[in-house]
């Protein structure tokens, strides 16, 4: 009787963690550069006699590689990626990954986030004329 009880419980587990993560994906479908996440499960044999028993993993989480839709947004600043690919940024944290392609100029001519935070190549902020 425990081991269904086991069984059932695993199985909730696994489906608050996909639900949960399809939430996060609706919550930032708007979110320029956002990757939506998945989830993958497997199967865990227990080691009950006389029968073995699959319960459900968890989940793990990882980052979709599939490829968002491009539009056109009328700015010459404006990039996108498509593919595994990523923008290095400087932040104050240190140098960052994303794949928001928002970008401005400052009065000296270097290329920035909206949020300010340099564009690097090759770990030197980039600098137009």
């Amino acid at each position: 009787m425990q081991t269904g009880l086991y069984v059932a419980l695993s199985s909730q587990m696994a489906l608050e963690k996909r639900l949960n993560t399809l939430a996060d994906n609706i919550a930032n479908s708007n979110t320029v550069g956002f990757r939506a996440t998945e989830v993958k499960f497997n199967q865990v044999l227990g080691d009950t006699k006389p029968t073995k028993v699959s319960y459900v993993s968890e989940g793990e989480e990882f980052l979709s590689t599939k490829t968002g839709a491009l539009a056109r947004t009328g700015s010459a600043l404006d990039f996108a990626i498509k593919g595994d690919a990523w923008f290095s940024i400087d932040t104050p944290g240190g140098p960052a990954l994303t794949r928001d392609g928002r970008f401005t100029l400052t009065e000296t001519g270097e290329l920035v986030t909206i949020k300010g935070y340099p564009v690097l190549d090759a770990g030197t902020a980039v600098q137009l004329d």
